[in-house]
């Protein structure tokens, strides 16, 4: 099953459930030691967590407690993090080739992590295009995949080869003439068609894989030809970047271009703070705990916008679900009694099930939008998109 489509269905199960998100590195000198440092931490911060609890869920936690720390003792896992789903009904363990924050939580399965790193790893491209054609590398969740090359390819054999052309003087070197101008021209055509092609095959390439932003790389006026053939909507997601890059391995790829797309991610995330806060008073956008989990609630909003770090609570009715931050003990629509429930696990619940997209923010986006409550949304009724639009992992799928 997809990890996107893995995700949704784990925000579909009954708690209580054990999340565990675990720094295994195998290159960290504390993943060295025996015990290894992530089973003595998962040890500690058991420990802590129990003493939270109350009694009657003590039991069950140290069960699920138990049977994680008996697959991390079993066999060195692989990748650089886990993250483990661990309850009556569910068993999940997720691999990761990125960084994570270690995490333990019981209770409704905690998948606000999972979600900003779905968010900060999306599916981003590069297309390198040289003189025998276009590589496709897709990064994503810290891999590298390189899908089929789209090669270059021309036909001359119906004109007269160039080095056939003779001169028309014995002795006297012919350097022009219209035999070569004709297949001058007849490359550079089929060069041109070449390119167009390439146009539809990024476009069809970015939109089956969800990827965005793509660093289209080679000659600068090819490049830009590229960008003027693909659709609207998907020229806002490419950075151009006039550079040979001849038969360079995937993993160099990589290394190089991360830099180019994580300035493109900051810049793109600042913008699209800057279209929340300008749009609040057009009524396009709300801002705030409040008025965002209402708006959410009344399957209202299209887009949640959640600054990286957004913690707090709100309490929810036991009887009608019915979510708000409120400090009253009792629904305020049907008098029941309420519980208190972390932002983290009910922010991906409310998205999945209202199918709205969650796009997290860092950096200089990400202090700007805590300021004011570390929480918005685009409303339904407006007609402004998001620059780059739903072809990303939507978090209402990832958690």
């Amino acid at each position: 099953m997809p990890l996107v489509s893995k995700i949704a269905a784990l925000a579909q199960v009954p708690p209580p459930i054990l999340t565990a998100y675990l720094d295994v590195n195998p290159s960290y000198s504390r993943n060295q030691s025996t015990p290894r440092g992530y089973i003595r931490w998962l040890k500690s911060a058991g420990q802590s967590l129990d003493r939270e609890l109350p009694p009657d869920s003590q039991k069950p936690f140290r069960r699920e407690l138990k049977r994680i720390d008996r697959f991390l003792k079993s066999g060195r896992p692989r990748g650089q993090s886990l993250v483990i789903f661990a309850g009556p009904q569910v068993w999940e363990v997720i691999p990761l080739q990125v960084e994570v924050s270690e995490e333990l939580h019981w209770g409704n399965p905690s998948l606000h992590q999972m979600a900003w790193i779905l968010d900060e790893h999306r599916p981003r491209g590069a297309v390198v295009i040289d003189g025998v054609g276009a590589r496709f590398f897709r990064f994503w969740l810290g891999v590298v995949d390189e899908s089929p090359s789209y090669t270059f390819s021309f036909d001359v054999s119906s004109g007269r080869k160039p080095h056939l052309v003779g001169p028309s003087t014995p002795g006297v070197s012919k350097r022009h003439g219209t035999d070569r101008d004709r297949i001058s021209a007849r490359v550079a055509s089929q060069r041109q068609r070449f390119l167009k092609q390439s146009s539809r095959h990024i476009a069809e390439w970015a939109k089956d894989a969800g990827i965005s932003p793509i660093v289209l790389v080679g000659n600068a006026q090819e490049i830009d030809f590229i960008t003027n053939n693909l659709p609207a909507d998907l020229r806002t997601q490419v950075v151009s970047l006039p550079k040979a890059l001849p038969q360079v391995a995937s993993t160099d790829v990589s290394k190089r271009l991360k830099p180019i797309l994580d300035h493109w991610e900051r810049e793109y995330e600042v913008q699209v703070v800057e279209e929340v806060i300008a749009g609040r008073g057009s009524g396009q956008t709300v801002i705030g705990l409040k008025d965002t989990l209402d708006r959410l609630q009344k399957n209202q909003l299209r887009e949640l916008v959640v600054a990286r770090g957004l913690s707090g609570s709100a309490q929810q009715c036991s009887s009608c679900g019915w979510i708000d931050e409120s400090s009253e003990s009792a629904c305020a629509i049907c008098g029941s009694e309420r519980q208190t429930r972390t932002l983290r696990t009910l922010l991906p619940e409310l998205a999945s099930r209202y199918s709205v997209p969650i796009e997290v923010v860092a950096g200089k986006a990400g202090t700007t939008l805590l300021a004011k409550g570390g929480i918005a949304g685009r409303l339904r009724s407006a007609k402004k998109q998001s620059a780059r639009k739903s072809n990303m992992p939507i978090l209402s799928a990832a958690s």
